[in-house]
């Protein structure tokens, strides 16, 4: 008879009940996020016209055609707002973090028990945090959760999930980490070909795994964008990195990089203190998941969801009670979990904290009157931040550039980025762009430049953001 102990199923039960707890706190918290705008803008757009490619609708500065590359989760999210308002916005965020809590809590019950399942879970919550707001990035971690939960099973069995095939697809439609999706599919088949190799039937095997992996790249292609849609993350990229900080290394002094970290660390300390031979892809996801915590900001949540059972199943090693077998009466527990949580953020939603949660402008109600009367087709020289929130409130307004980076050419972009920072050659670009209004932030260089140098004047403020009109502009 086994003497092994199991750890207290007091503690393994309100390990877990409390990650569900901090889940739903995120999903529910205020936060500070300025895409948020114009991914409702073009989710209305998209929900008004079923246009996905074309000209742009809002900027005629815009050099390239408009793409709608994650319009599925865009559509949704606008649709939720008709509905319900920004409560329903902040529903769906919620809904997607427990959602992305409960596949990384069920991941990490595959290779470990209830309570470094929760240890390892809490962790990758609060490493991937800085990423949970209510964009299209959040269904790209929820999908990557999914592929982490099919490749965990082709490793154990060496059976390709061809249901991969329709979630890249949908995955396609949301947003552009897909990427990485395919990445791990990659990684971890050739991390299986010393095994298929000793066990000699690399051919039989590798066939339906490369297969697979050419069906969900296929499948790219034959959404509404089409083949356009796989250049799509490179041209974001191009002027991205140059413009947003979560397209930047990570800064590892940041809070949640370092949870990030420390789930990193953890498994490979646990790795060193219990020895013993591991599958080949452990490694590799080990190797890959440390590639993405570091490489850049916004790919952190990845890093954390691939790396958090490896945490798990390493510290059950080093524990001296058993794993608890992950029965159907704790997964029914775990959806009833989810299930209180989601009616929670419901109640919540409905109320104050719906509207709140978004302080991003925040207190713009006098510059929003004042933009309001100005003449449709005026041209904005917008704050690149705020530039969301502005095709969000004012569609019929122009703005002389935004936050959707893929829609302008790399040296318009650039030549606006210089006007904003009022360099050398400022007032020939808003020359050239007949601005005929300014939104910038009240400190701004900009700002300052206009009214001393050119007699703009002061049409509203906010705490942060003054709105500032042009000579002979209409009030």
């Amino acid at each position: 008879m086994s003497t092994a102990r199991r750890t207290p199923a007091f503690l393994t039960v309100t390990a877990t009940a409390l990650v569900f707890v901090v889940a739903l706190v995120r999903g529910l918290a205020p936060f500070f996020e300025p895409d948020v705008w114009w991914h409702l803008r073009v989710g209305e757009h998209v929900l008004d016209t079923h246009q996905v490619y074309g000209t742009d609708p809002w900027s005629h500065f815009a050099d390239k055609p408009y793409a709608a590359t994650q319009w599925l989760a865009e559509a949704v999210a606008a649709q939720a707002y008709r509905w319900t308002g920004l409560g329903g916005v902040l529903w769906l965020r919620a809904a997607a973090i427990l959602a992305l809590t409960l596949l990384v809590y069920t991941a990490c019950r595959r290779l470990g028990g209830r309570l470094p399942a929760a240890l390892a879970t809490g962790l990758a919550v609060l490493g991937a945090s800085g990423g949970l707001n209510p964009r299209p990035q959040l269904v790209s971690f929820i999908l990557f959760a999914v592929v982490v939960h099919a490749w965990m099973g082709t490793a154990r069995d060496l059976r390709p999930r061809w249901w991969l095939v329709p979630v890249f697809w949908v995955w396609a439609c949301c947003h552009g980490l897909w990427m990485f999706g395919v990445l791990l599919g990659a990684v971890t088949t050739l991390a299986l070909l010393p095994h298929l190799a000793r066990r000699g039937d690399l051919r039989s095997r590798l066939v339906p795994l490369a297969a697979l992996q050419a069906a969900c790249i296929a499948v790219l292609a034959l959404t509404p964008l089409g083949p356009r849609l796989l250049l799509a993350p490179f041209t974001v990229a191009g002027n991205a990195r140059d413009v947003a900080d979560e397209w930047r290394a990570t800064p590892v002094t940041n809070s949640f990089a370092l949870m990030a970290l420390v789930l990193v660390l953890l498994t490979v300390v646990c790795w060193l203190v219990r020895p013993g031979r591991r599958p080949t892809w452990q490694y590799a996801w080990l190797a890959l998941g440390a590639v993405l915590v570091l490489a850049m900001w916004r790919l952190v949540p990845l890093g954390v969801v691939l790396v958090a059972p490896l945490a798990a199943g390493a510290v059950q090693s080093v524990l001296a009670g058993t794993r608890e077998p992950f029965s159907h009466r704790e997964r029914r527990s775990l959806v009833a979990v989810v299930a209180a949580g989601l009616a929670v953020a419901a109640l919540v939603c409905a109320g104050p904290q719906g509207t709140a949660a978004f302080t991003y402008p925040g207190g713009m109600r006098d510059i929003d009157a004042s933009l309001g009367r100005a003449p449709a087709g005026s041209v904005v020289m917008v704050d690149f931040g705020v530039s969301g929130w502005l095709l969000w409130r004012h569609p019929d307004l122009t703005p002389s550039a935004d936050l959707r980076m893929e829609s302008y050419s790399h040296s318009y972009l650039h030549r606006y980025l210089d006007a904003a920072e009022a360099k050398p050659g400022w007032d020939s670009y808003l020359h050239d762009v007949h601005a005929r209004y300014a939104l910038v932030e009240r400190s701004s260089a900009l700002g300052d430049a206009l009214v001393r140098e050119k007699g703009w004047r002061t049409e509203a403020t906010s705490a942060r953001f003054v709105l500032l009109a042009a000579p002979g502009a209409s009030s």
